[in-house]
């Protein structure tokens, strides 16, 4: 089959006809026919590793990326292509659920080994939307603006905050910034481990006392390693609890 004259021509080609189209033509296609003939519905496993063999066609930065996110491109593939694409794409791959997994996986590996090399606007930007695995890493990062970006992240979740809210690796920024966070102050297990961890700046602490069940701020004020200062705090919260008809809370 001859070359077609419009690349929609090459996108609408029926199953049977692609599949010919590419062996007569596939040592002569250029980068728009090979990215017609990936984004038609009837590419086939075959099709896209006769595509991917081709190194005059993954010469192309688009077919490489194409054919990286192809769920029909094979796995061997597809993982070794990853590993020539831009951070930005990198990054957008490993957050595509239409990407396979294992692709995904790779996608992650790489970009695990090259965060620590981005400068920090990449790390803001990547930690705004980044996947599961490098908001892990990200959670860690000594820059608060990182830490920040990375609570607007739809894939963080509360589990991961309260671990850290609860390590002795939080800073007493990174604690003060959650604090403060619209979204997640309102927590309360967010609330009681601020509370609880001694980084935690004291007046930001005594912020969240108030919001705490009694039997929360009682076990706090009974461990040795709170402050003198929280203690007194929820000390000044029992007049309040009284005059509500609340037990206080050194009874």
């Amino acid at each position: 089959m001859p070359l077609l004259g419009n690349v929609n021509d090459i996108k609408s080609l029926s199953r049977d006809a692609l599949a010919q189209f590419v062996a007569d033509n596939v040592a002569s296609v250029f980068e728009d026919e090979a990215l017609a003939i990936l984004d038609n519905r009837n590419c086939t496993s075959a099709i896209c590793s006769q595509i991917a063999r081709s190194q005059r066609l993954t010469a192309f930065y688009s077919v490489r990326l194409k054919l990286a996110a192809h769920r029909q491109t094979p796995l061997a593939h597809a993982v070794k292509l990853v590993h020539y694409l831009y951070w930005a794409d990198l990054l957008r791959l490993s957050v595509d659920v239409k990407v396979p997994p294992p692709v995904r996986r790779a996608v992650d590996n790489i970009l695990l080994t090259k965060v620590t090399r981005i400068t920090l606007g990449e790390k803001i930007a990547t930690a705004r939307r980044c996947s599961a695995a490098l908001i892990k890493v990200l959670l860690h990062d000594p820059d608060p603006k990182v830490f920040e970006a990375l609570l607007t992240n739809a894939r963080l979740r509360e589990d991961e905050l309260v671990d850290l809210a609860s390590s002795s690796r939080a800073t007493p920024e990174q604690l003060r910034i959650l604090s403060d966070d619209r979204k997640w102050s309102y927590r309360y297990a967010i609330r009681k481990a601020v509370v609880l961890n001694p980084n935690t700046p004291r007046s930001v602490a005594a912020s969240h006392l108030r919001f705490l069940r009694r039997d929360d701020l009682r076990a706090i004020h009974a461990n040795p390693s709170t402050s003198t200062y929280l203690r007194r705090c929820i000390e000044r919260l029992r007049p309040v609890a009284e005059r509500r008809g609340v037990t206080s809370t050194q009874d």
